[in-house]
């Protein structure tokens, strides 16, 4: 369905919502006193960490909550994928959540269809002192000058290599489009089960455009272009089209792959290379049985792939260029929310709450706050000391080490992503919520569209959105 047709719809049921309150307000209100900070009714909260021992981190730690300000809580788990469409359908029967945790990239969507009340995430973060988050973290949350969401984690995608494979062939590090086709060649044994890299091509999934916006950027391509224009026609994107097909077809595993599917493959000792945010480096260690490593070596030592794997933040397209996607999660209070109560709330998880909030999954949650204003570093130093296991303990620094830990931190304050900085977030919401990447990376490897048609496919595509989202506001 085009999103236009979307946005129509939930303009029309934010309408007859209206309609529906204005009579109820007529008939005597609701069980609260309009946002004073005192209600009958819990908060209701948002989550996209839906992962069992998360989900208990998280409900012991709106418990502490609770207990400190008498404050009620109701958690709600949402996967990423389904959340645009479960805020659209909430809005329009007048059901939003008080706080959504969210992706960076729905905050100026949300925000343009009247979602998130961004003078109210602008006060927390006055008050808590802009200075104590990260630049890079307030910069991806601002919407025409006012900070729309709450920033709280990080990530930057990373380029996983089996370092012995490496090493043992005489490779350099993937560090570039020419050190990945080149190892991705000499690694590539299909016949043995062992695949030169393992790729996202879900059309579905978002780990697919995370991706290929990855090394888009490290190759100069860039969504928005010179004069503020579109430029994904441009031939560098066009050259990561036809770089990312012949990874695909080449040298990857056939079938389609999500980041579950990425991860299963990296953890049976099937790849050299995957290319996906940190949260699979506990998983190399050992420390969830879940999801344990199967490698041959693995089984005389369960950590031999966090040993035996190298991370590389940055890469290097064909002209110079090099570039980190990331991605930052976001705390937004929502226009239906019991404001005060919503914003002692935010205040809590990235505050007293905080190191609790990103002990969920330590190397997928780099702070975006790094401390307070009479300790400067007190979460980043605290986020260092996290327990990343599931199962069994071990730190990032324990198994990484130092020179790993601190290249994910500085990932999270340099790491790039299309679009948003240039004022363009709300588009970035509509290019993720379409998929519009991942469906043109799948046409071109199944042959229905040549790298420089899909292209300017998409690039009409989003043409047509940014005239309906000009045309609408």
């Amino acid at each position: 369905m085009p999103l236009s047709t979307n946005r129509r719809r939930l303009a029309v049921a934010l309408t007859a919502a209206a309609a529906a309150l204005a009579v109820t307000a007529c008939g005597g209100g609701d069980d609260t006193d309009g946002g004073s900070g005192e209600s009958s009714e819990p908060l209701t909260f948002w989550t996209l960490e839906s992962e069992p021992n998360r989900v208990a981190r998280t409900e012991a730690n709106l418990e502490r909550f609770t207990e400190e300000t008498g404050i009620e809580v109701e958690l709600v788990t949402v996967e990423e994928t389904a959340v645009p469409q479960q805020m659209i359908t909430n809005a329009a029967s007048g059901t939003l959540p008080d706080v959504v945790d969210h992706p960076m990239v729905m905050t100026s969507r949300w925000l343009a269809d009247g979602l998130l009340d961004a003078e109210a995430a602008q006060e927390v973060v006055d008050e808590l002192d802009p200075s104590t988050f990260r630049e890079a973290g307030l910069e991806f949350a601002t919407v025409d000058d006012t900070v729309a969401a709450v920033p709280t984690s990080g990530w930057g995608l990373i380029m996983h290599y089996r370092k012995d494979w490496f090493d043992a062939a005489g490779l350099e590090p993937p560090t570039s489009f020419e050190n990945i086709l080149a190892a991705a060649q000499a690694l590539h044994d299909p016949e043995n089960d062992r695949y030169g890299i393992v790729l996202g091509n879900d059309p579905g999934h978002q780990v697919t455009q995370q991706i290929f916006e990855h090394f888009a950027l490290g190759n100069g391509c860039q969504l928005i272009g010179e004069n503020d224009e579109l430029a994904l026609d441009d031939e560098r994107c066009v050259e990561t089209f036809e770089f990312y097909n012949e990874l695909l077809t080449d040298y990857a595993p056939a079938g389609t792959f999500n980041s579950v599917d990425q991860r299963a493959a990296y953890l049976a000792g099937q790849a050299a290379m995957m290319p996906q945010g940190p949260f699979t480096l506990h998983r190399l260690a050992g420390l969830e049985d879940a999801e344990l490593a199967n490698c041959a070596e693995c089984a005389a030592d369960p950590g031999y792939l966090a040993a035996n794997t190298g991370i590389v933040s940055e890469i290097e397209g064909y002209h110079g260029d090099t570039a980190q996607y990331g991605r930052i999660s976001n705390l937004g209070i929502t226009v239906d929310a019991d404001t005060e109560n919503a914003q002692e709330l935010v205040k809590y998880l990235v505050g007293d709450g905080y190191t609790e909030w990103l002990a969920q999954v330590p190397n997928g949650m780099i702070p975006m706050r790094t401390g307070t204003p009479e300790s400067p570093t007190e979460f980043v130093d605290a986020w260092q000391q996290l327990n990343m296991g599931v199962d069994r303990d071990g730190t990032l620094v324990e198994y990484y080490g130092e020179e790993t830990v601190t290249e994910l931190v500085d990932g999270a304050q340099n790491f790039d992503a299309w679009g948003i900085q240039q004022g363009f977030g709300e588009l970035v919401g509509v290019l993720y919520e379409l998929t519009t990447i991942p469906a043109a990376v799948g046409e071109v490897q199944n042959g229905v569209l040549t790298p420089e048609e899909a292209a300017a496919d998409v690039q009409q595509k989003l043409t047509d959105e940014l005239d309906l989202i000009e045309s609408a506001g």
